[in-house]
């Protein structure tokens, strides 16, 4: 009987030790999980940023086309006077 209860009782303390990692290794594992989601989500939210930079830029280049093609066409004295000035 004396060899049983010491046994009984490294049996408890065993049991403790893996209950107790056993929730260690479930806490990392949901701790895991949700940086890996966080990080999809985050990426997600960043390609369409940059897809309605690239609008706006293509937006902007479209209406500088349209002032340039609005404009006359220039005439050599004119652009050579731009040149002068430094704006061509």
């Amino acid at each position: 009987m004396v060899v049983g209860r010491s046994f009984d009782c490294i049996c408890i303390v065993v049991n403790k030790l893996v209950c107790w990692a056993a929730t260690l290794f479930v806490v990392a594992a949901l701790c895991f999980a949700f940086y890996q989601v966080g990080q999809t989500v985050g990426e997600g939210k960043a390609k369409i940023q940059v897809i309605e930079k690239e609008v706006e830029v293509i937006r902007y280049v479209e209406k500088k086309k349209a002032d340039i093609y609005s404009q006359p066409n220039a005439t050599r004295d004119d652009l050579l006077e731009l040149m002068r000035g430094n704006k061509l």
